[in-house]
């Protein structure tokens, strides 16, 4: 997990070790510890967008480029 001033940056857990709580920990970890309440994700990585939001997470807007500039669809979450 890569966490800035505003947002968790990235989370990733190895596929072996998905499903075991680790994913909700470390959001735990950010949001409790660090105040952190907004994370981006692709669109089309549907596992991560479901994570999110079965951890409290709202879709608050969306971009269609990713910031490279590249068609990959971008949703921005946040926690209220």
């Amino acid at each position: 997990m890569g966490l800035s001033n505003e947002m968790i940056e990235m989370l990733f857990v190895a596929p072996q070790e998905q499903g075991k709580g680790l994913g909700s920990r470390l959001i735990d970890f950010a949001i409790k510890e660090k105040g952190i309440y907004k994370i981006d994700v692709n669109e089309q990585n549907t596992i991560a967008s479901r994570f999110y939001q079965h951890k409290g997470f709202k879709i608050v807007s969306r971009d269609a480029f990713d910031a490279a500039g590249k068609p990959y669809p971008v949703l921005h979450l946040e926690m209220k």
